[in-house]
């Protein structure tokens, strides 16, 4: 394996968490990157690889929190960002090569006839939800409980369990009465919402991978059905998986075309980035010449449409473009679920790993099979998931701390074989230490 060492020595990382904690809110600006003692700090990152301030190398299988599809630093990236920075960092204008990257995403996404940057994809989900409200002149958004769809207001209860307690400290008042929350692939539930909701919904939002889970075939079949007989509108939350899991993202690969999508990640190459792409009419209210009665602010910010992100963004799908990149990550994350599968067989361990495509999620302890999202956030024990998480760290693997793990395209088999074997090792630890 290229990685012939195990991260021993991490004070560098300790001593700058300590000076973190007098300035970050807990030391952090992303509370997913708060680990137990102390978070990893990167340098550097290089292919498969990231390095810490204490001169460890780990094999990185959270990859930029999944937007590194190709890896880091993968020289047509690096050769565009380079380029474009001798030009200029950002002009808060229009700029050509955004304009190229809006023309990618409407050639590849099913549902995409406009397009509209932003910064991040909280910023992209807000937007969704006032152009939904502003088109159905509805106020009620649907979601699936324990969906994430960023941090902005709208959208931020029901994330947590238990669901039927949504946090709503420093939300709007009643926001628990203008968002509510289904069970994923649970028919009747949904049905029963929009019926008792009927005539004020503005739209139905579902991420298809949360948890490790996805939708079925005949229950997004049934969102669509209730979205267009109903008059509202359905949105896809596509920021992990738009360019993911193929090039038309994830409404391609299962054959349903939604009304809005919100994207980031990966068409960001890197880069900080978030757009939302639809049908024409519902971003008419957009424009800048919409009459004032009328009008939605559905856009905006300084570092929008910036030339560095779509340079990033370009050079990365033409790679997606003219390279095996979804076929050699899928075939290597099916390796590393089928590994876990049977590792925790043969240990003698309550685990599942979850997932599709190239993304991968382990989970421990469940009760029975995880067949929604509300499985995953419920049946499963996630503290046994975050110091599995953890404790790789200490064999050479950095991945997000009980969350979703990704294949990248820099990724090879040594590596699916190395993870897994010290996968097993920690596990055997857990096992000893009373864990699992």
């Amino acid at each position: 394996m290229e990685q012939d060492t195990t991260p021993t020595e991490k004070s560098s990382s300790r001593k700058l968490h300590e000076d973190a904690c007098s300035v970050f809110p807990g030391g952090v600006s992303h509370n997913v990157r708060a680990t137990e003692p102390y978070p990893i700090y990167i340098e550097r990152t290089d292919g498969p690889f990231v390095y810490d301030v204490d001169g460890n190398l780990y094999v990185d299988f959270w990859n930029n929190h999944a937007a590194s599809l190709l890896g880091h630093t993968p020289d047509p990236v690096v050769d565009a960002v380079q380029s474009q920075a001798a030009d200029g960092l950002h002009y808060g204008a229009m700029n050509e090569p955004t304009l190229e990257l809006g023309m990618k995403i409407l050639e590849h996404v099913p549902t995409a006839e406009r397009v509209r940057f932003c910064a991040s994809g909280t910023e992209a989900t807000m937007y969704a939800v006032r152009l939904a409200r502003a088109y159905t002149g509805n106020d009620r958004i649907l979601k699936v409980e324990g969906g994430w769809h960023g941090a902005n207001s709208d959208l931020a209860i029901g994330v947590h369990p238990p669901f039927d307690q949504p946090t709503t400290h420093g939300l709007p008042p009643n926001i628990d009465e203008s968002c509510l929350t289904f069970e994923e692939n649970n028919h009747e539930a949904v049905i029963d919402l929009v019926e008792a909701n009927r005539g004020e919904i503005a739209g139905l939002i579902i991420d298809p991978r949360k948890g490790g889970t996805e939708p079925t075939a005949a229950f997004l079949e049934l969102l669509s059905d209730l979205a267009e007989d109903e008059g509202f509108l359905l949105i896809f939350d596509e920021v992990v998986t738009g360019f993911r899991v193929s090039p038309g993202s994830y409404q391609e690969r299962v054959g349903i075309t939604p009304d809005l999508t919100t994207l980031g990640k990966v068409i960001g190459g890197g880069m900080p980035v978030g757009a939302l792409c639809g049908r024409a009419d519902i971003f008419e209210p957009a424009k800048p010449n919409a009459p004032p009665e009328t009008r939605v602010l559905a856009g905006g910010g300084t570092f929008s449409a910036n030339p560095m992100t779509a340079v990033a963004g370009l050079a990365t799908i033409e790679v997606l473009e003219s390279e095996p990149v979804y076929e050699h990550t899928e075939r290597l994350a099916e390796r590393l679920r089928d590994g876990l599968d049977s590792m925790f067989e043969k240990e003698g361990v309550t685990g599942e790993a979850l997932g599709f495509s190239s993304l991968i999620h382990p989970a421990f302890n469940a009760a029975g099979p995880i067949e929604s999202l509300t499985d995953a956030k419920t049946m499963v024990d996630h503290q046994a998931a975050e110091e599995f998480c953890e404790r790789l760290y200490e064999h050479g693997y950095y991945t997000s701390p009980g969350s979703m793990w990704n294949v990248s395209f820099a990724h090879t088999d040594e590596h699916i074989d190395g993870v897994l074997e010290a996968s097993r090792d920690v596990i055997r630890e857990l096992k000893d230490d009373g864990h699992l």
